[in-house]
């Protein structure tokens, strides 16, 4: 009986040795496969902080308006880093490059910015104020480096690149929609002559008795009154009233009687477009709005062209000194005649380099044509 129980206790000791052997030769792959799974999502989580900085960054950057000590964003260098800095979590990154382009071509190529180097690999911020123009991209990337912490599986260190481009705004015309109003113009003429003066006669006189004088009977004969006069008493004139005398003119710059434009034409130094009237009166213009490609010049890369003159057919002409590319013209309100007029802008030296951003709005400003826009671009 001992034997047997010896024999059975031996025989129960042997599925747990078993259980340790297979325990042993499975901890290394389960080892393994947890230290994979905590490594890959490592570096799933390092490349989308990588990812986000460069998007947070270069929404930083496009940002309009100035930050407190009068930068504009796309100039704010640290600005731009330190909020790309704000997404490194478990990591730190190697570069953070920022640069700048004119945006892409139809073929997804990009359009440099003259003497800027629009590869994400270069860092060329901050950029000058007379290089930019509407429509140019800021491009932030950015570097991590991710290496395994332990060297258990066969995994390389990886470089982890993000870059991202958001456009940017330096001005933004803003226009009326409302629809052209109605105005009717008056001449004055005026009114019916009043009427004259009208005669008006007083009430008769009437006759009272006198009491009688002490000391004496009855009464006195009675006193008699002056006898009745006319009086002239003047009616009320009223002031002269100013009525219309000639029928209201409508005026309206749609329809019929319009106010067209022809395309950009471009001579030497020269910008100009051609104004249709059609309305029958002269309008005033209440702004005027200008882009013209600032990456210009005697070879096209002359960053420098600068608006000096406006000429309107007829009128005296504005004179200045604009070096940005687009601006609203100060203190400038031409007369558009009736019938076909031109206005020009001139630059201080030729104008070779055509890319597609250059633009004319006329805002009117007479009633029935208010906040109608002569625009080039359409």
């Amino acid at each position: 009986m001992i034997g047997i129980k010896k024999f059975f206790q031996i025989k129960n000791r042997h599925p747990r040795a078993q259980a340790m052997v297979e325990f042993m030769l499975v901890m290394p792959i389960l080892i393994i496969l947890l230290y994979g799974i905590i490594e890959f999502s490592r570096l799933i989580f390092i490349f989308a902080s990588v990812s986000n900085a460069s998007r947070q960054a270069a929404r930083y950057g496009a940002g309009a308006g100035e930050v407190n000590d009068g930068t504009t964003f796309y100039q704010d260098c640290e600005g731009i880093r330190e909020v790309a800095n704000e997404s490194a979590i478990l990591v730190e990154f190697e570069d953070i490059n920022i640069t700048y382009d004119r945006g892409l071509t139809k073929n997804g190529e990009q359009i440099p910015i003259v003497d800027i180097d629009p590869n994400p690999d270069a860092d060329t911020c901050p950029i000058e104020d007379n290089l930019i123009q509407n429509g140019d991209r800021i491009i932030v990337q950015v570097t991590a480096n991710y290496e395994p912490i332990v060297q258990i599986l066969p995994l390389e260190p990886l470089t982890i690149v993000s870059a991202n481009a958001r456009t940017f705004l330096i001005s933004i015309p803003i226009f009326g929609s409302a629809a052209p109003t109605g105005f009717r113009a008056e001449s004055p003429t005026p009114s019916r002559i009043p009427s004259d003066a009208t005669a008006t006669q007083t009430l008769p006189p009437t006759f009272t008795k006198v009491p009688p004088i002490s000391g004496t009977q009855g009464f006195k004969t009675p006193l008699s009154t002056l006898s009745p006069t006319l009086t002239l008493t003047p009616s009320l004139t009223p002031p002269p009233t100013w009525t219309s005398s000639v029928t209201p003119t409508f005026i309206s710059c749609t329809g019929v009687t319009n106010v067209s434009h022809s395309g950009l034409e471009f001579e030497n130094n020269a910008m100009s477009m051609n104004i249709v009237n059609n309305t029958g009166h002269r309008l005033t213009v209440a702004q005027v709005y200008v882009e013209w490609n600032h990456n210009n010049g005697h070879n096209g890369n002359d960053p420098t062209l600068r608006l000096t003159q406006i000429q309107f057919t007829g009128q005296a002409p504005w004179n200045g000194d604009i070096l940005a590319p687009s601006a609203f013209i100060p203190a400038y309100y031409p007369i558009i005649p009736t019938g076909s007029s031109t206005i020009k802008f001139v630059f201080h030296q030729n104008y070779n380099v055509f890319d597609g951003t250059e633009r004319i709005i006329i805002t009117i400003g007479t009633p029935g044509c208010v906040n109608y826009p002569i625009d080039s671009s359409n």
